[in-house]
């Protein structure tokens, strides 16, 4: 498992993330293994969701970030188990580690300090880090909720979280930003010539 890299898909809120990571999976089948992401597990699996089953709150934050970062290390270490028993060469985790930072109160540093991450630890399991801009600041005009029922951020907390995500990853050495002011397809296009170039540089 040493040898298998890994790779993170990252962005704002309504950012075409499901929709690059189901292209990506498409196109390289038995080669890539998709890390599911822990925010949608939880919610779909009855974790009470602000605006839904509460008041967002401090508290409520605290909780469901501690209760993700496990989840996160969880379901890395096992889809790589996954991935060695298939042969794949690449772990493409739909959101990683520091995407927590985006969503503590306080940034980075109070994430790190909160949670016990190793920043460096953190930033080096990953070989890459694309992030797909949020339609938020892109397109705001054409931001919506519709494709996702636990999506609970406005606009504007939308386009600050697009912003906090490519703050909590700017000291990864391949922080890829895919601008979402063009056609999906053509994202969907790039996202695929990167994770190409990463195979091939196994091979």
């Amino acid at each position: 498992m040493k040898n298998l890299k890994q790779i993170v898909l990252t962005g704002g809120p309504c950012s075409g993330k499901t929709t690059v990571l189901n292209a990506i999976k498409k196109r390289f089948g038995t080669a890539v293994v998709a890390v599911p992401e822990a925010a949608t597990i939880l919610f779909s699996g009855g974790f009470p969701l602000p605006g839904r089953d509460l008041d967002w709150s401090p508290e409520w934050q605290r909780e469901f970030q501690s209760t993700i970062c496990a989840l996160q290390n969880a379901l890395e270490k096992t889809h790589q188990m996954i991935a060695t028993t298939r042969g794949a060469r690449l772990l493409v985790c739909d959101r990683g580690l520091l995407d927590g930072a985006a969503y503590t109160p306080g940034g980075r540093d109070e994430f790190l300090r909160s949670y016990g991450v190793d920043e460096t630890e953190a930033l080096d399991r990953y070989a890459m880090v694309l992030h797909l801009e949020s339609m938020a600041v892109a397109k705001p005009w054409l931001y919506g909720k519709a494709n996702n029922e636990s999506r609970y951020e406005s606009l504007e907390e939308a386009q600050a979280l697009d912003g906090r995500t490519r703050q909590a990853w700017e000291k990864h050495p391949d922080h890829r930003v895919l601008g979402g002011a063009r056609e999906l397809e053509e994202v969907i296009n790039e996202a695929i010539k990167l994770i190409a170039e990463q195979l091939e540089e196994q091979q």
